[in-house]
């Protein structure tokens, strides 16, 4: 009998713990659902027509979009979440040479709530407020950062459409990011309001020139976007990355930010532990494109469609000679 009451214990407080938070992921669902709906209506033409009138109204001029995944050299990669790009959500841009900022054409991402997706555990429609993404991301069982690597990292980028809004402070855009196992972060660029800022989480502080365990987090605004009648920006934004991945005191993230050192921190990288509650702590993949919280947040609901970020002269590579090598050969 006292077995028996235990065990309705444990199920009465796992119901009150638990049913609030079910309760409101059912609330987000439903909210992603008559968002969809409301889209089919809202959007009259095909996806890659809407798309083009995009580029059309921030570039100024008539361009064409060849879709498909967008090209990262020393970066292999896949798409996330098997995101469609046949429609023009990655594409490549051509007509529009003098905007690019270097070469002929650049890319694009654009991402639409109204086509966020569930895959497996993630589900990007109650996520976060509601998260949808248009990402590439390290090919399956392949981590970008090891124990030991270290690598240099290389995109511009220039958030174009339905992604800079001063006044909220809700909405999140990730333009490349090194993640672990789990819901954590190694280090992540984001723009939120007309901010771009830098975060990196790690769990070791110097104290007495000594490395000691810690939870700490880093973040830092590393740049201010000046916004136009698009919810973007008119200029370009370089990011250079160099990181070494380690538990070690040598290991190191510096960004530097259209030329400008802008983050520098030398020391310990990761968690140092292969495994932390079952998650692999020491390692991250990157990924790079848009990925978008909050649009559940956004004052508008045709604000959280035809969200755009145009890329241009990206590479990655295990030196920086050997990236500006690449860097070389970008069209």
């Amino acid at each position: 009998m006292v077995k028996n009451k235990k065990k309705l214990l444990y199920i009465v407080i796992f119901l009150f713990i638990f049913k609030p938070l079910l309760a409101e992921e059912s609330w987000y669902q439903t909210a992603a659902n008559l968002h969809k709906e409301w889209a089919k209506t809202y959007h009259t033409v095909s996806d890659i027509e809407r798309y083009t009138n995009i580029h059309k109204s921030v570039i100024g001029k008539a361009v064409k979009l060849k879709p498909g995944k967008v090209s990262f050299p020393g970066y292999p990669n896949q798409l996330s979440m098997n995101v469609n790009v046949s429609n023009g959500a990655m594409a490549e841009v051509f007509g529009a040479e003098d905007f690019a900022y270097n070469g002929k054409t650049f890319y694009s991402f654009t991402a639409d709530y109204s086509k966020c997706k569930k895959k497996e555990k993630q589900n990007d429609c109650t996520h976060h407020f509601g998260s949808v993404r248009t990402e590439l991301v390290s090919k399956k069982s392949k981590w970008t950062f090891n124990e030991g690597t270290e690598k240099w990292i290389h995109y511009a980028f220039m958030p174009a459409n339905n992604m800079l809004f001063p006044k909220n402070h809700e909405r999140k855009f990730t333009v490349g990011q090194c993640h672990p196992d789990g819901h954590k972060i190694t280090w992540m660029m984001t723009i939120q309001k007309a901010n771009l800022i830098f975060t990196q989480e790690f769990t070791s502080f110097k104290s007495n020139n000594e490395w000691k365990p810690s939870s700490m987090e880093k973040r830092r605004i590393i740049k201010k976007f000046k916004v136009n009648e698009n919810h973007g920006t008119d200029s370009w934004t370089s990011v250079r990355i160099n990181f070494k991945n380690t538990k070690k005191p040598d290991g190191k993230l510096k960004v530097w930010i259209d030329g400008k050192l802008a983050y520098d921190y030398e020391g310990p990288t990761n968690w140092g532990k292969k495994k932390h509650k079952g998650k692999r702590r020491n390692v991250c993949y990157f990924k790079f494109g848009l990925y978008s919280n909050a649009n559940l947040k956004a004052e508008n609901k045709y604000e959280a469609e035809g969200m755009t970020v145009f890329t241009d002269y990206m590479a990655m590579a295990k030196t920086e000679e050997k990236l500006e090598e690449l860097l070389l050969k970008d069209k």
